[in-house]
C-alpha cells in the first residue's frame, strides 16, 4: 500500500475519533428527557434559597390518588426557621393549619383540635388523607433537588430546570413566570407509581399513580 496513502487514512480514523469525543449528548432514543446528574448545577440556586430569612408562597393545590381526588389552595410561609401550610377552599375537610421546624410538627384541623407528630407528610396523611411529601417539596417548589438524596433531572430547550427525579417521584416544570425579581415555574406536577397493591380494585380504570399538582399565584 501507497505510504501517503496509508497516512492519510489514519489521518481520516483519527478525525472520526476526536469528533466522536466532541459530539454533544445526543437525546434520549425514546424521545424522553436526557438526564443529568452533576451535583453541581443547583449549588448557586441552593445557596441563594438558603440565605432566605422568610418568603411567602401561594398555589392552587390539586392531590389525585385511585382513592382521592381533591383541591385547595395553599399558603406557604417560611419565617424565623419555621414553616406554616394553610390548605382552604374546596377541601373536604375544612381548612387545616400545618405548623412545623426542626423541633416537631402540630397540625390544626378545622375544629380546632392539635394534632402533633415528627413528620409532616406523615400527619397531613393520616389526618387530612393528602400523601404529599412535604419535606421534599419544600425544596422541590424552589427548583431544588431535596438534600441528602440521590436525583437526577433534565433541562428544557431554555436551559432551565423541566423535570427532577427523586426518591421515587418525578417532578416536572413548565410555564416559567418572572414573580418579581427571578422567573419561576407556575406549574409543577409530581408524580410517583405506586405499588400494585394500592389499589384495591382490580376493574378500576383509575391509572395506579399519585399526583400532586401547584399552579402557582405568588412568590413573596
Amino acid at each position: 500500500m501507497n505510504v501517503f496513502f496509508r497516512l492519510f487514512l489514519v489521518a481520516v480514523v483519527m478525525l472520526f475519533v476526536t469528533g466522536c469525543q466532541t459530539l454533544p449528548q445526543a437525546p434520549a432514543s425514546d424521545g424522553g428527557p436526557v438526564w443529568l446528574d452533576k451535583p453541581n448545577f443547583f449549588a448557586e440556586r441552593s445557596l441563594q434559597v438558603e440565605r432566605r430569612t422568610s418568603w411567602r408562597y401561594s398555589a392552587k393545590v390539586g392531590v389525585n390518588t385511585p382513592q382521592v381526588k381533591e383541591q385547595a389552595n395553599l399558603v406557604w410561609e417560611f419565617r424565623d426557621q419555621s414553616n406554616s401550610i394553610r390548605l382552604f377552599g374546596p377541601l373536604g375537610i375544612g381548612a387545616v393549619k400545618l405548623e412545623f421546624d426542626d423541633y416537631g410538627v402540630v397540625l390544626s384541623d378545622n375544629k380546632g383540635l392539635l394534632h402533633r407528630g415528627d413528620s409532616a407528610e406523615e400527619l397531613l396523611t393520616r389526618i387530612v388523607g393528602w400523601p404529599i411529601p412535604v419535606d421534599a417539596l419544600r425544596s422541590w417548589v424552589f427548583v431544588l433537588p431535596a438534600k441528602e438524596a440521590a436525583f437526577r433531572y433534565s433541562l428544557d430547550d431554555d436551559q432551565r430546570v423541566q423535570f427532577i427525579e427523586q426518591l421515587g417521584w418525578l417532578i416536572e416544570y413548565s410555564a416559567y413566570k418572572d414573580y418579581g425579581g427571578g422567573f419561576m415555574p407556575r406549574k409543577i406536577v409530581a408524580t410517583k407509581q405506586l405499588s400494585n397493591g394500592a389499589s384495591r380494585d382490580a376493574q378500576s380504570t383509575t391509572t395506579n399513580q399519585l399526583v400532586v399538582k401547584l399552579v402557582t399565584k405568588s412568590w413573596n
